[in-house]
């Protein structure tokens, strides 16, 4: 099922912007397997992110490394998903030298209100800066969250308070109104 919509959402990759890049979750398992980089062949690099979320175990560092090797010598991005929110902690960002960190709604939902949030958020902002790694915020619904994560210096974010679901052809054209 998880290869089905990879292979349904790469379909759409012709509809966006060529300034634009797909992301894409993935399950370490199907990462191991090798499916997602041929999968990934006849798609350019530079507009594919592969998110690996926090929420999944990777129980050999070393060999997921091997697998990535290829799709990251063609340019593919690698994003942990939901930093801050799975068991892993930051171990995945750590081993994997990501390119991109999305924050989980679960610290984002009242920063604003939230010294500890905040801090959290502030200090991985500034690993990101150090690293040079993009910081993506998931889940902003408010304008008060949003004015912080600027304030902090979030690169990115998403969330309703930015655009609802929407079909295909009009994402391709959304602009946020703020």
């Amino acid at each position: 099922l998880e290869l089905l919509a990879i292979r349904e959402a790469l379909k759409g990759m012709a509809w966006l912007p060529e300034d634009t890049y797909l992301s894409l979750n993935i399950s370490p398992e199907h990462l191991l397997s090798g499916s997602v980089n041929d999968l990934l062949a006849d798609y350019p690099a530079r507009r594919v992110v592969l998110e690996i979320t926090e929420h999944a175990r990777i129980e050999d560092y070393p060999a997921f490394l091997t697998a990535l090797a290829p799709m990251r010598a063609r340019g593919i991005r690698i994003a942990v998903d939901d930093a801050g929110a799975g068991y892993s902690s930051f171990q995945h960002i750590l081993e994997l030298g990501v390119d991109i960190i999305k924050l989980d709604i679960s610290l984002i939902r009242n920063i604003h209100i939230d010294t500890a949030r905040r801090a959290l958020a502030a200090a991985l902002t500034k690993f990101a800066e150090v690293t040079g790694t993009t910081v993506i915020a998931e889940g902003v619904e408010t304008e008060t969250e949003l004015a912080v994560l600027r304030q902090l210096g979030v690169d990115k974010v998403q969330g309703f308070y930015i655009g609802r679901p929407m079909p295909l052809a009009r994402a391709a054209s959304f602009k946020p109104d703020f």
